[in-house]
């Protein structure tokens, strides 16, 4: 005795088609109609519960590697189309970022359960219905990951607006100390400024916030380039290997800063550690 089960779609035929075709001792009949590819798959009855979970696993794995990025896209182009195209292409890196920090393998099994659930009582499945009718929590998921994308680029537009204004308060000064070294303290915490004579220079900025600093309120990297936009130097040499701190000083410093790949100061440093 045949049975049989009927996936339609209206994005995904091919990729719909390519998996059922890796389905053991199925036959399987295609029909387009308004736009819609229906597949109408007959199995013997003996084989009728694993293709159940055959289904079902290769519905999840569509909704979560080509579904998934569609309905992204449609929540970035309703919710948010006051950005413009390339701010767009940042939220949805962001969010398919967000995305895949997540335990991709439950969200499949959380799917696939649905998906049986569905399958035990009926025999007719639209992948884009069930998604939008049958995993609102799901699309909720991803509704929030947006959300936290954008939210993720505002601060990156506010942070390079910093950046920027910073650029240009050193553009329109003058160097006044032609080289500073920075090396970091041995709790590894706290920095110290050389000149060019390897003399610790003491400044407002690095002296001024100790209080702060010990409450915790400011972080000692911002005193650091609080104290360096103070000092305008010529160029910079960096002494220690910190990529966040480095990537920091670097945007706003530009090509006046290196990273010393070791030399007195930094010998002497490991000396005394």
């Amino acid at each position: 005795m045949k049975l049989s089960f009927t996936i339609s779609t209206l994005n995904y035929p091919d990729e719909v088609k390519s998996k059922l075709l890796n389905i053991n001792s199925i036959n399987i009949d295609e029909n387009v109609n308004s736009d819609y590819t229906f597949f109408d798959i007959y199995i013997d009855s003996s084989g009728y519960c694993n293709l159940k979970k055959s289904l079902a696993d290769i519905i999840a794995e569509i909704v979560l590697d080509n579904l998934e990025v569609n309905i992204v896209d449609d929540i970035i182009k309703h919710k948010y189309c006051q950005f413009n195209n390339e701010e767009r292409k940042k939220i949805e890196q962001f969010t398919l970022d967000h995305l895949r920090k997540r335990d991709k393998l439950l969200q499949k099994i959380n799917i696939i359960s649905r998906l049986l659930q569905y399958l035990n009582k009926y025999k007719n499945l639209n992948i884009e219905g069930f998604v939008r009718f049958r995993l609102k929590d799901y699309v909720q998921q991803l509704k929030l990951a947006v959300d936290r994308a954008v939210d993720d680029l505002l601060v990156e537009k506010e942070y390079n607006e910093f950046i920027d204004l910073l650029k240009y308060f050193i553009d329109i000064q003058q160097p006044q100390i032609p080289l500073v070294h920075i090396i970091k303290d041995e709790d590894g915490k706290t920095f110290k400024i050389l000149d060019d004579q390897e003399n610790i220079i003491q400044t407002e900025y690095m002296e001024g916030y100790i209080a702060e600093l010990m409450d915790g309120e400011v972080k000692y990297e911002d005193l650091l380039v609080s104290a360096l936009i103070n000092i305008s130097p010529g160029e910079i040499i960096l002494h220690f290997n910190d990529q966040e701190i480095e990537n920091t000083i670097k945007n706003i410093f530009e090509d006046k800063v290196t990273v010393c790949s070791g030399c007195n100061i930094c010998q002497n440093k490991e000396k005394n550690t």
